[in-house]
């Protein structure tokens, strides 16, 4: 992935143009360029019809905006996988551990083990002296860290105005959860935590409930989230950005 210079600069003037700023003079100053450089990506914004006559941004400059950005969000975020590979990873040790000893790293409840024994496909070089069952840092990690696919199951269920007969609507939610396979359930909004507390189903989380299945499917559970259509629709900007950041989880839509 290659991001060229030009690319850069265009988002930044359209980016301080958006934000209000259409003199050549002052967006020179905001982004630290010369005032020729600044007229002249606006010549080329201009050609491209992303901006108009007035320097206003058009329909065609947002798209172009909103795509540019997510690129270098994406680049930046494989970049940052790639120098994670040269960092300290946090384990817990299996065996007793000491500096520059190889260890074999592996999943275990959701957490990263390392273990002197020959396990897996990855390893790396332990930085500290670590007793058994104490936290210690693998740095110069190699291969592939054997994760189980995960997934994350977004139950939307009907707004509480349009449910007519709550005790009814509980009866079928609680056979619908009972159909899904999943290891931990989350929440968003009051109409779920109720529903669920009536059902005496044990909720993992309340708060945050998105980012939590997120991070829960990265290593390797499946999570359910249980929101109204309403909080789906104000969520569903966020489930999105997180879906960019991690492409690999997948997400099923269901509706009670």
């Amino acid at each position: 992935m290659k991001i060229e210079q030009a690319l850069i600069t265009q988002l930044m003037v359209l980016l301080d143009i958006k934000n209000g700023k259409n003199r050549p003079s002052e967006i020179s100053k905001e982004l630290n360029i010369t005032l020729q450089g600044v007229i002249y990506h606006i010549k080329i914004l201009k050609e491209k019809k992303l901006i108009d006559d007035n320097n206003k941004i058009t329909k065609e400059g947002f798209d172009f905006l909103y795509n540019g950005l997510s690129y270098i969000e994406n680049f930046v975020h494989a970049s940052l996988i790639n120098i994670d590979s040269s960092l300290v990873w946090e384990v817990i040790s299996d065996d007793n551990i000491k500096v520059n000893d190889r260890v074999y790293l592996y999943m275990k409840n959701g957490y990263l083990h390392a273990t002197l024994k020959e396990k897996g496909d990855a390893y790396g070089i332990s930085v500290k002296n670590t007793g058994k069952n104490e936290c210690t840092g693998v740095t110069s990690v190699k291969g592939i860290i054997n994760i189980k696919p995960s997934k994350i199951i977004l139950l939307t269920i009907d707004n509480v105005e349009k449910i007519d007969n709550l005790n009814k609507f509980k009866i079928k939610l609680d056979e619908k959860i009972k159909s899904i396979n999943y290891n931990f359930v989350g929440i968003s909004g009051e109409l779920s935590k109720n529903i669920l507390d009536n059902l005496n189903i044990k909720i993992d989380f309340e708060y945050s409930a998105i980012s939590c299945a997120f991070e829960a499917s990265k290593r390797g559970f499946i999570t359910l989230i249980v929101m109204s259509d309403r909080l789906f629709h104000f969520s569903l900007n966020e489930i999105k950005e997180m879906q960019t950041k991690n492409p690999e989880i997948e997400i099923d839509f269901l509706h009670a």
